[in-house]
């Protein structure tokens, strides 16, 4: 019997190869088809990209088109923006009730993350609700061109879906992008709008808004809070380091320094970040500002009635895609932030998650660090702890202003550990005493 031959055997190789790698694509990506059992009657859509974060609010009418009450509905986000989500609420337009929403399944197929709505009572059928969606997204916006000279004006470029996300059929459709542009450009003064009617949900049309935007576009890459705990001394130590990034249009050429002077006093409309202005308690103390350099003497503390003002200027002005990395930190009273409560026997301890020290700036992560006192977990050691002490790690990623909310740690704390320290120093002095007192009456000579 003759034997195939080699090419034959390769021809077969490749094409098991073929079949096992469509095979593989097929099952990995998932296509997830939404009943329609929605109508929407009117969307009313309102994007704002005045600022470094777009903020998109979106009024929905919907219409129950089954047979059977509902209560979830389905909304759509590309994977594209779905990155950038910072946040997405939904409420009832009246009320204001807000409404459970959570992330549902992905279509890898075509790259949409869904997310859940539940209202709080079930629509029945031809019954309508009218409630709204607002989301917000960090790095929508692209610098174009891509570079500019020193003095140059700035020009952004929006894009995204010009009829919006929904995985339902859409009868009537407004759409209103407010943005900033120069005085005496006519568009509806700073607003653009489109009126739409019958729209599918996979009708697809590239949106593109090209407008000036004179502002730095300050992102920080990674900011990190530390909050140490100290009953024995009251005292809140305070630490916050910052990463931070320019992602506005790059500079063209090289620096001037000459010109800078020359315009730092005439020229206000700029995309250079120049000072910064730090908010802080009342009663901080002990107040410092340092690089990785080292101190920086271009600050200034101030003392108001309720609150610290610090002002400081880095080291050099920030230009688009420049870097600077710097930390602060201050003292506090501990009684500020901390609060006995008698019937749970609980402190209480509560803070800001982050202080944004920028107008428009936001965050890839934030990562808040509490070191909660000696005696309620041994996890992290500080010095002159005879124990450990428990750390806290709570991480954030996309953080904008809204997020700045307190929240609170609670915990038990006996009182006497307070006289820990004290007893473990004493113990310490006095065994170095006891060792001194010995070593000095032996005799280590030989002979007299």
């Amino acid at each position: 019997m003759k034997s195939p031959s080699l090419s034959f055997i390769v021809l077969v190789l490749i094409v098991l190869n073929f079949c096992l790698i469509h095979n593989t694509s097929a099952t990995t990506e998932n296509e997830i088809i939404i009943p329609q059992y929605w109508i929407n009657t009117k969307i009313i859509r309102t994007i704002d990209i005045s600022t470094v974060v777009v903020r998109e609010n979106i009024a929905i009418m919907a219409k129950n088109v089954h047979n059977e009450p509902l209560r979830e509905y389905y909304f759509p986000i590309n994977e594209k923006f779905d990155v950038h989500l910072s946040y997405i609420t939904v409420k009832e337009k009246k009320t204001l009730k807000i409404y459970n929403v959570e992330k549902a399944d992905f279509d890898s197929f075509k790259r949409i993350q869904f997310y859940k709505i539940t209202f709080d009572q079930d629509i029945d059928p031809q019954g309508k609700i009218i409630f709204t969606v607002s989301t917000a997204f960090i790095h929508m916006l692209t610098p174009y061109p891509a570079e500019i000279p020193q003095s140059g004006r700035q020009n952004l470029l929006f894009r995204e879906n010009l009829y919006g996300n929904s995985v339902y059929i859409t009868e009537q459709q407004k759409t209103t992008i407010n943005y900033t542009q120069k005085p005496g450009v006519s568009r509806d003064g700073k607003k653009i709008i489109y009126v739409f009617d019958k729209k599918k949900p996979d009708d697809y049309e590239e949106l593109l808004v090209h407008y000036e935007f004179q502002q730095a576009l300050l992102t920080i890459k990674g900011a990190r809070r530390d909050f140490e705990i100290s009953h024995w001394g009251n005292n809140l130590a305070v630490e916050e380091h910052y990463n931070l990034t320019h992602d506005g249009a790059k500079l063209k050429g090289q620096f001037s320094r000459l010109e800078y002077q020359q315009t730092v006093y005439t020229h206000h409309e700029t995309t250079m970040a120049r000072d910064f202005l730090l908010v802080l308690p009342g009663h901080a103390s002990d107040v410092y500002y340092r690089d990785e350099i080292g101190n920086v003497s271009t600050s200034r503390l101030r003392k108001e009635r309720e609150r610290t003002i610090l002002e400081f200027k880095p080291r050099y002005p920030l230009l688009g895609g420049w870097n600077y990395t710097w930390y602060y930190g201050y003292n506090v009273p501990l009684g500020e932030f901390l609060k006995y409560n008698h019937q749970t026997g609980r402190y209480i301890f509560k803070v800001p998650s982050f202080i944004n020290p920028f107008h428009n700036a936001v965050f890839d992560k934030v990562q808040v660090r509490i070191i909660l006192p000696e005696e309620t977990h041994t996890v992290h050691k500080t010095f002159f702890d005879s124990k450990g002490r428990y750390l806290i790690v709570l991480d954030k990623y996309n953080v904008i202003q809204e997020h700045s909310s307190p929240f609170l740690v609670s915990y038990e704390y006996d009182t006497i550990e307070l006289l820990r320290k004290p007893l473990v120093a004493s113990t310490f002095f006095f065994c170095g005493f006891l060792l001194s007192m010995v070593y000095s009456r032996m005799e280590f000579r030989i002979g007299k």
